[in-house]
């Protein structure tokens, strides 16, 4: 492009990986917990590695995820261990702290406003259809949800403070969600 500066050659570097590229593409947004759950399991380039960095944040969010550096935006079987990693780290953590209320949540109350990449490395992964945009391995469900749950179980352990946000903010995100669905029942009749 003439007379615009623009570089013949661009390089992005995260030496956190996931994590320093999450905080950057979310800056300047209000967050639920002050930290960003993040992770590495497994070596990389072996069967079964799997990295995450996961931020709760006021607004829309987002879930790019990969596998083998692969790009999967329909999602696949990968995202659905981690929607289980996380609800069920979070139903355990209300368990634990007594929260009665957390009983109603689901997956998405969970994911709403989060923003994440996820990212598996698999032998042989299967996909749907040519374009890759799906995984759909069945072993990629175990090893995700796996290495996240015990990572999150950890990571609500050691900050009661971030947890009991995050715990409060779905809580309140499935009432809300009960609150309109009865409400549609009662127009409907």
């Amino acid at each position: 492009v003439e007379g615009k500066d623009v570089p013949a050659k661009a390089t992005f570097h995260f030496p956190g990986g996931l994590r320093d590229f999450l905080e950057g593409r979310i800056e300047g947004e209000q967050r639920i917990t002050d930290e960003i759950f993040s992770g590495r399991a497994g070596k990389p380039g072996s069967h079964g590695a799997v990295e995450w960095a996961i931020a709760w944040t006021v607004g829309d969010g987002f879930l790019n995820s990969y596998c083998n550096t692969i790009p999967t935006g329909e999602g696949g079987t990968h995202e659905q261990g981690l929607r289980t990693a996380l609800l069920r780290g979070l139903k355990g953590y209300a368990e634990l702290t007594g929260n009665k209320r957390a009983s109603v949540l689901t997956a998405e109350d969970v994911l709403t406003s989060c923003s994440a990449m996820l990212s598996v490395f698999v032998r042989e992964p299967e996909f749907v259809g040519q374009t890759k945009d799906r995984l759909s391995s069945p072993e990629a469900t175990r090893i995700v949800d796996t290495a996240i749950r015990d990572a999150f179980d950890h990571w609500l352990a050691a900050s009661p403070n971030q947890a009991g946000k995050l715990l409060d903010w779905a809580v309140d995100r499935a009432e809300e969600r009960l609150r309109r669905r009865k409400e549609k029942e009662i127009e409907r009749q």
